[in-house]
């Protein structure tokens, strides 16, 4: 067993950089171990009970994940989307399958779940592709996303269904299913109500101790609890994951957990991956290859084909509808999760689901390429989509062509046009780009410069005349975009203000970095305001509060950053280095006789002060030794602030 998980984790670690170097997705090199390594090809690693179980495990701690990702208010907002022309795709992706299937000679049964599979897209290939060409806000982008949502909830009810479906014993299928649903909202019931009144209050004291080992113990218990209750309920491991998921992504600590639990997820579910690879016979292209091709080509312009009809006839243009079948045109690793599951009830043979297997990894590998011309491809077969897209970009450079010192705002939403408010009441030109259509039509009908245009791509920014214009001002707070935009606004015009907001000052440093000139964070200025108000109803001088304020916004928000932080805030995704904690001296701690500065710890952390006898000195002298009942205040990252304490106490 050693030699072949040594084996798998060498494969693994070449095949996956030498992906990553290619930006192909990682889960095609796991694939190619398993089929490299597995019995059809160099006979490294063989089929075992012990492997398949790791597997399942894998497929735990994906659909835990995938639970963690659903947001019920996400799903309210595109619920147009998701429950329209996600559930439409899902239903004529199956029901097509299920009638091939059978003219093929498969029973319904085994060719629903070849439907459930097929139907599936990937949410991994197309987040991120996504992401990389930032289009995630773009219509075609909002439309992958809902069905992927949808898809992803669709999961659930195959890997109830398929069980049932291949039981011979059942002459009717009324009975278990019912049995089956009453079940599953048993689960349901207990799992939320666990979370509500056990779990939430638990995780929040186990964050507090602000324990890394102890909160990821803490989640592997949960997930694996959760996936153990629905087994023996007697369903799916996976379902009970999901669940547990969908409780944890109510909590504040969503972001934090998903971080945790990703290194074993990312593992278990290449262990996965390579055991279906391994379980691939790579003949099947050689030996019947019309089949390969026809259920390749079928899942790529089948399903995107039908896609972009269900899109076209929801009232979206032409080439919108042909981005978003290009975008969910391949298979899924969740297609490989329902094919495992339908090969081990016994509804589908290993030999019969090669050629499936086949065309959802190919379809998989030919996908990125697909994606990454998405706009060419709808604009050479919607030759009315690439005009409007020229007249847009015609339209703003027309109306930019003879502005000059103008402001540029990158997006036009509440923010944006509060500012674009300010700008006319002194007179201030100033041009808008907007990817929400809406937003453009009202605006422009009332008479607003505001143009439909991603600002993240260089060409829109240099059509906007950022050469000519006096300042450019983000207004939204997607980081990714931003940190593009302020790259290309560098390359294009070195010397322009850049204005960066976000909601709080934890990305600061990374857009300063990018070349924003100033950052500012929605929540820290939101305060200084109300210090403003709250000291001019006080009394105070008016030319002295702003003083003070310009003070507290020089070197970046440097003397006011740092806070104290509630429960809520230790699982935050960004790392915080603000994080002010106090530590009350007691007589038996190690620091009480020794000096500030002969503590290595407090030499990488922030002192901001120490409190003696009631009165705090906020700079206090490295040469002081601590004394009991001293409270020394630092700033700092958790993890530096738990070794301060760890030190201060034992000395370790």
């Amino acid at each position: 067993m050693l030699n072949e998980v040594l084996i798998l984790l060498f494969f693994s670690v070449v095949s996956v950089a030498i992906f990553r170097r290619m930006d192909i997705p990682a889960v095609l090199g796991y694939l190619l171990v398993g089929l490299v390594a597995g019995d059809h090809a160099l006979g490294l690693i063989h089929r075992s009970h012990a492997m398949e179980q790791i597997a399942e495990i894998g497929v735990v701690f994906l659909l835990f994940t995938l639970g963690l990702e659903v947001s019920i208010p996400r799903l309210i907002a595109m619920r147009n989307i998701v429950f329209g022309i996600g559930v439409i795709q899902v239903i004529v992706s199956t029901c097509s399958t299920i009638l091939l299937g059978m003219w093929f000679g498969l029973s319904w049964q085994a060719s629903f779940a070849v439907g459930g599979a097929l139907a599936m897209s990937s949410t991994a290939i197309v987040v991120k592709l996504l992401t990389e060409q930032y289009e995630l806000h773009l219509p075609h982008g909002n439309i992958s996303l809902g069905v992927l949502l949808f898809q992803d909830l669709a999961v659930v009810p195959f890997l109830v269904l398929i069980p049932i479906f291949a039981d011979p014993g059942a002459d009717s299928l009324l009975l278990p299913i019912s049995l089956a649903l009453a079940k599953g909202a048993f689960a349901f019931a207990l799992i939320f109500f666990a979370g509500q009144y056990l779990i939430r209050p638990a995780i929040r004291k186990v964050a507090a101790t602000h324990s890394s080992e102890l909160f990821t113990l803490f989640i592997l218990l949960i997930a694996l609890l959760a996936a153990w209750l629905t087994w023996q309920l007697g369903l799916s491991l996976a379902m009970g994951a999901f669940l547990a998921g969908i409780m944890l992504a109510e909590t504040e600590y969503q972001h934090h957990v998903e971080n945790e639990i990703r290194p074993f997820r990312d593992v278990l579910m290449g262990l996965f991956f390579i055991s279906v690879g391994s379980q691939f016979d790579w003949l099947v292209i050689i030996d019947e290859p019309l089949e390969v091709v026809v259920l390749t080509l079928g899942l790529i312009a089948g399903k995107g084909i039908a896609i972009m009809l269900i899109t076209r006839l929801a009232g979206y243009s032409s080439g919108v509808a042909i981005r978003a079948g290009i975008l969910l045109g391949q298979g899924s690793e969740f297609g490989f999760a329902l094919l495992a599951v339908t090969i081990t009830s016994g509804l589908l043979s290993l030999e019969l689901s090669q050629p499936i297997i086949a065309a959802i990894i190919l379809s998989m590998a030919i996908s990125p390429m697909l994606i990454r011309h998405n706009e060419a491809i709808a604009c050479r077969f919607a030759p009315g989509y690439a005009g409007a897209i020229k007249q847009h970009e015609t339209g703003l450079e027309e109306a930019c062509r003879d502005l000059r010192g103008h402001v540029l705002l990158c997006g036009f939403g509440r923010t944006a046009q509060n500012l674009a408010q300010f700008l006319k009441r002194e007179a201030i030109p100033f041009v808008a780009l907007e990817l929400d259509t809406e937003i453009v039509r009202e605006a422009r009908e009332a008479g607003e410069p505001v143009f439909f245009g991603d600002s993240s791509h260089a060409e829109i920014l240099r059509l906007a005349g950022i050469e000519r214009a006096r300042v450019l001002v983000v207004s939204f707070i997607e980081i990714e975009a931003a940190e593009h935009i302020a790259r290309n606004t560098r390359e294009l015009c070195p010397e322009i203000p850049l204005l960066i907001r976000t909601r709080d000052d934890r990305h600061l440093e990374r857009l300063l970095e990018c070349g924003a000139d100033e950052v500012i964070p929605d929540t820290v200025e939101s305060s200084m305001m109300l210090a403003r108000h709250t000291l001019a109803a006080l009394g105070e001088d008016p030319q002295s509060i702003e003083a003070m304020l310009d003070e507290a916004r020089q070197g970046h928000y440097a003397r006011i950053r740092a806070f104290f932080h509630s429960l809520e805030d230790v699982d935050l995704q960004t790392p915080d280095h603000h994080h002010l904690h106090s530590i009350e001296m007691l007589g038996s701690y190690h620091a009480i006789g020794r000096r500030i500065d002969s503590l290595k710890c407090l030499q990488t952390i922030n002192v901001i002060g120490l409190r003696r006898n009631g009165v705090t000195s906020e700079d206090p002298l490295h040469e002081v030794k601590f004394k009991p009942g001293d409270v020394l205040i630092i700033e700092g990252h958790p993890d530096d602030i738990q070794a301060a304490e760890i030190e201060v106490m034992s000395g370790l």
